[in-house]
């Protein structure tokens, strides 16, 4: 799916029946700007130099709860940051590759998707005032949903987001399926189980799906195999009922998504170098990095996390007048 080194696989596996019970420096080349935008609010195209760069292991998964940023760094760690001075803490961890990881701010916890298995990890121990930098994390509480598993062998998780307490988990591949549950501290209950037509058609691949609480509606990348072209499609969260679509500009590489302030979305070129940001259902503007992106997240209104192929860099977002 797209350039990218993760395609998506094409599936070859019969769906599931429905049942019913989200310190280098960088250049940036601008490649799109509505003129009529509004001034204020955020802006890609006015990001300032980082302020912080810490250098990483190759990976993708980035989320905050606007207080803590995490991100796997390598195969067995589990690193946070906290603003304004993003000092290093880490934890063990021994679960394999993390494909997502978001924020459940209805139980203060993270949640942390592997390709067969749910996990949360509750930061309530995190950085006391007695925590050292660079200091190992020994009491973090991670709880594993042992009933959250592949409907069978041949298909594995994707990615996953949060809409209060109902999470969604698409799997890999073409034809892409999502299944819903209702999540609680200990138990994890399927509630319903989405497949094509309904999530996407058996030739598009839904790579990335959030959950956007100021307008309580899920937004999907999906690429059409047939043509190799992406687009960002919001949908009703209750139902997946379409809303709304715009076609992305990306010439290759594979597209993950998040929230901005003020009802915008982030697409993230990963495995390219595009950022593209939307707001009121068209393009506002898009910058070009020479580096390879990975992701990307707004850590609440002050700050703006990217990482790349070899670190993490943490912009300030101008506050405007």
């Amino acid at each position: 799916m797209g350039g990218g080194s993760s395609s998506l696989p094409k599936s070859n596996h019969a769906l599931p029946p429905p049942i019913h019970v989200e310190e280098e420096k960088i250049t940036e080349k601008p490649i799109h700007q509505d003129s009529q935008e509004k001034t204020d609010g955020f802006r890609l195209n006015q990001l300032t130099e980082p302020t912080y760069i810490s250098h990483v292991k190759t990976g993708n998964t980035l989320c905050s709860n606007d207080h803590i940023l995490l991100f796997q760094d390598g195969s067995t760690t589990i690193e946070f940051r906290t603003p304004p001075k993003f000092q290093r803490a880490h934890t063990s961890w021994h679960n394999g590759l993390i494909r997502d990881s978001i924020w459940c701010s209805d139980l203060n916890v993270f949640i942390l998707l592997t390709k067969d298995a749910l996990f949360s990890l509750s930061p309530t121990s995190l950085f006391t005032t007695e925590t050292a930098q660079n200091k190992p994390l020994v009491d973090l509480k991670i709880h594993t949903y042992n009933k959250v598993k592949p409907y069978n062998n041949n298909v594995s998780f994707w990615r996953c987001t949060c809409a209060g307490t109902t999470l969604y988990i698409n799997y890999s591949g073409f034809g892409t399926v999502i299944d819903e549950y209702s999540l609680a501290a200990s138990s994890c209950k399927l509630i319903n189980r989405w497949i094509p037509p309904k999530t996407c058609a058996p030739y598009e691949g839904i790579w990335c799906i959030r959950y956007q609480q100021e307008t309580d509606q899920l937004g999907m990348a999906i690429m059409d195999a047939r043509n190799n072209q992406w687009r960002l499609e919001i949908r009703n969260r209750k139902d997946l009922a379409f809303l709304w679509q715009i076609v992305l500009p990306l010439g290759n590489g594979d597209c993950e998504i998040s929230i901005l302030p003020n009802r915008e979305w982030l697409a993230v070129n990963s495995c390219g170098i595009r950022l593209i940001q939307i707001a009121n259902q068209k393009l506002k503007t898009g910058v070009e990095y020479q580096r390879e992106l990975k992701n990307a997240i707004a850590i609440g209104n002050l700050y703006f996390a990217i990482r790349t192929k070899s670190a993490i860099e943490i912009h300030q977002i101008k506050q405007l007048k």
